[in-house]
């Protein structure tokens, strides 16, 4: 990513706030202690970077619906790849987690504000959203 828009280390959300990439397009890889992999790709509207962009940040796609808590203001596409690495590596399974996915939440902080999160990842190990859970 780092070659679009002639940035050297672009946000990735504002990269993809403003091109159109392909949603299998990974944007970081991310593992844990055990080493397992999951990838957090472009995606589109109902997964991946986009999705959580779209309907979980008011900074990024300001013309589309919200759902749920937004992240904190000002809050970067770095930070929530920082969110989701988190509890990728230190979070609990959820158990509300339905079907194939695995669901993991844990407490992290973005952007200074402290909140417990939730991580939804597929069979395929590709990260479907990410999102603040009501107190």
């Amino acid at each position: 990513l780092a070659s679009y828009l002639g940035y050297a280390n672009p946000d990735p959300a504002f990269i993809l706030s403003n091109v159109n990439l392909h949603k299998d397009v990974v944007i970081s890889e991310i593992e844990n202690d055990k080493n397992e992999k999951i990838l957090l790709k472009a995606g589109n509207e109902s997964f991946g970077m986009n999705h959580i962009l779209k309907r979980h940040s008011k900074n990024y796609f300001k013309n589309n619906s919200r759902k749920g808590i937004p992240f904190p203001e000002g809050t970067s596409g770095k930070q929530i790849i920082q969110g989701i690495e988190r509890v990728y590596k230190f979070g609990e399974k959820d158990p509300k987690g339905k079907g194939n996915y695995k669901v993991l939440k844990h407490n992290v902080s973005l952007n200074g504000e402290e909140s417990s999160y939730r991580l939804v990842i597929n069979e395929d190990n590709e990260v479907i959203t990410f999102y603040k859970l009501k107190k």
